[in-house]
């Protein structure tokens, strides 16, 4: 499996994960996790180009290269719910928008993609 199947797949994986926290309540992981999947997406879309990524800047930067602002700012957003969700405490409003923007995110790199990323 190259890469790119690699890191799309445990997108994937993580997907089910918080979609299942969520409907449960467990918000303080959903910004852990879509944090997570938000990352290996953008690996996937590097590995693409047999780029990787040897520090959290550098994926920043690549994001900032490559993407239209307004996936940029869904991603910025998901990135701070992860310290609001994950240090700060429970708040279904905040994992709730969390989720909207990866949703966004996640329209965005299907369609970069060509493929459904959640199954």
């Amino acid at each position: 499996m190259g890469d790119y199947e690699k890191h799309l797949n445990m997108a994937r994986e993580k997907l089910k994960a918080v979609r299942s926290a969520f409907a449960k309540g467990q918000h303080t992981v959903v910004g852990d996790l879509a944090t997570k999947i938000v990352e290996q997406l953008v690996e996937a879309d590097a590995a693409k180009e047999n780029t990787h990524f040897g520090t959290h800047m550098d994926r920043h930067k690549f994001s900032q290269e490559r993407y239209p602002d307004e996936i940029n700012a869904a991603m910025k957003k998901v990135w701070f719910a992860y310290g609001d969700l994950g240090y700060d405490g429970v708040n279904g409003d905040r994992a709730r928008k969390a989720i909207e923007h990866l949703d966004k995110i996640l329209g965005f790199f299907e369609e970069r993609f060509g493929e459904q990323i959640e199954k």
